[in-house]
């Protein structure tokens, strides 16, 4: 068991280190103020948990491959505030929320009325991702900005989350084996963070911001792509599902099919209070479409035409 382990774990720091020698996929930028989107190759990956993942859950999925036919891009970095803001302005639009989900020293406070990802409770600069936001102001914000370019973006499918976060590689990080490297490549549950909380098992580093972080603070993946752990949970297209043995293998996002819940939507990629436990390439969070979180926000993608 011990050889399969290291085993593995060579895989992931190699796949790591060859994607991230590769030359930097190419980038484009619809208008001004629109996110820099990354264009992912077509391709085969290996996704889901590993059998020596102790901190595996069912819900997160087994190992599979996954066949991505298509090439489609994604955000570079998260939504900002600054975005979503100009959406807000442009459109006027009103969440059907107006609470936020939210963490009090030591203690999670819950549904707080008034906080709004204008005001998440918490000091953040127009350069942080915008939080408090459910999968419908998200999907309603996809919506203005597929109008505004006539393209058809649109969120993720969990599985292309999970292989645009890896990026090739395999194991729990995309960086590799050692966790005490996080704070190199994510905004976690760390050292810092350990000062107002003590709700998860941190990372052995500081990566020098309590809450949220400005987007792209830290070193991307193998594929040019910020923050796909760490700093803020992210919406993906997907209805929960609490067993993925049927997953879709294509990179289609799965739906009503085999029980899917559509009431509630599937996060993925952690945030800054994920600790060892939850931050992973596999993890994934169940909440309502109308959900608002200091931990939840969201990034886009656009299928690339044929």
């Amino acid at each position: 068991m011990k050889n399969i382990i290291l085993a593995a774990l060579a895989v992931s720091v190699a796949s790591f280190a060859n994607a991230a020698d590769n030359a930097p996929p190419k980038s484009f930028k619809d208008c001004e103020t629109c996110p820099e989107m990354v264009v992912l190759p077509a391709g085969k990956a290996i996704l889901g948990g590993e059998p020596w993942d102790q901190d595996q859950r069912a819900t997160w999925g087994r190992t599979r491959e996954v066949n991505i036919r298509y090439s489609f891009a994604v955000a570079k970095k998260e939504i900002t505030r600054a975005q979503y803001r100009e959406f807000v302005r442009a459109t006027g639009y009103v969440s059907a929320t107006t609470s936020c989900n939210t963490w009090g020293f030591n203690r999670i406070l819950g549904q707080t009325e008034g906080y709004t990802w204008d005001n998440p409770g918490y000091a953040q600069r127009e350069d942080h991702p915008v939080v408090c936001v459910s999968w419908q102001d998200a999907t309603a914000f996809v919506q203005w900005l597929a109008a505004k370019t006539g393209k058809t973006y649109r969120l993720l499918s969990s599985t292309e989350f999970e292989y645009a976060a890896r990026a090739g590689t395999r194991g729990p990080w995309f960086w590799g084996a050692d966790g005490t490297k996080a704070c190199e490549f994510a905004n976690v549950a760390d050292d810092n963070w350990r000062r107002l909380y003590s709700f998860a098992p941190p990372f052995a580093c500081n990566d020098n911001w309590e809450r949220t972080a400005p987007v792209g603070s830290y070193k991307p993946n193998g594929y040019g792509l910020h923050d796909m752990l760490g700093n803020a949970w992210e919406w993906t297209e997907d209805c929960f599902h609490d067993n993925l043995d049927r997953i879709p293998t294509d990179g289609s996002p799965w739906l009503e099919a085999d029980g899917g819940d559509c009431s509630a939507r599937t996060p993925r990629g952690g945030s800054w209070a994920s600790g060892t436990d939850w931050l992973k390439a596999t993890s994934q969070s169940k909440d309502p479409a109308v959900y608002h979180s200091q931990l939840l926000g969201f990034r886009v993608a656009l299928t690339m035409p044929k």
